[in-house]
């Protein structure tokens, strides 16, 4: 034989490199990519283009009224109390009371055309009641408020003509708040 000397392998060489198995990452990821396709279908987006005015180009601002005036309507089981008042000098306040029955239900009703008459800029009106409160004395108190009788003729409104044309000019009050939540 010859001089040379072979070196057999063998497996006590050293530790085996470690295999790194990425099949379960691309399942993950595949599935990942499947849902996230699936979601954007239904997720739509929207772009509201909004013209934002500038200070110069702006109307004047309209500051509301020193002086208004205020109708509060407190609905309770046996009675309607009508609070009028102005919000600023000369201070007028008128408190008055209706049962809740047809013959006092249309007084109630006369005294809300006085307060629109006496003032037409005025058209709305603040209702509160408790909640042990029947909603038919509710209902009753809010068409005494809100609408004007087929008999009765239409009021001097100074935009009366305006009214007319839209068809609103048999409301009374066209503005009923209940609480805090409009009609």
């Amino acid at each position: 034989m010859s001089g040379k000397k072979h070196k057999r392998r063998s497996s006590s060489m050293g530790p085996e490199s470690p295999e790194l198995n990425i099949m379960p990452f691309i399942d993950i990821f595949s599935m990942l990519n499947t849902f996230l396709l699936v979601s954007a279908a239904f997720i739509g987006l929207g772009i509201l283009e909004v013209q934002v005015p500038f200070l110069s180009n702006s109307s004047e601002v309209k500051e509301p009224p020193s002086r208004s005036f205020n109708v509060r309507v407190d609905v309770a089981d046996a009675e309607i109390k009508v609070t009028s008042e102005w919000t600023e000098q000369p201070f007028e306040k008128s408190v008055k009371t209706f049962k809740v029955d047809d013959a006092d239900i249309e007084l109630f009703h006369q005294e809300m055309i006085a307060l629109r008459t006496k003032v037409p800029d005025n058209d709305k009106v603040t209702v509160f009641s408790d909640d042990s409160v029947k909603y038919e004395i509710v209902i009753k108190a809010i068409d005494a408020i809100k609408t004007m009788k087929e008999k009765e003729p239409a009021l001097a409104l100074p935009n009366a003509e305006e009214l007319r044309k839209q068809g609103r000019d048999r409301f009374l009050f066209e503005k009923v708040v209940i609480g805090s939540v409009i009609l």
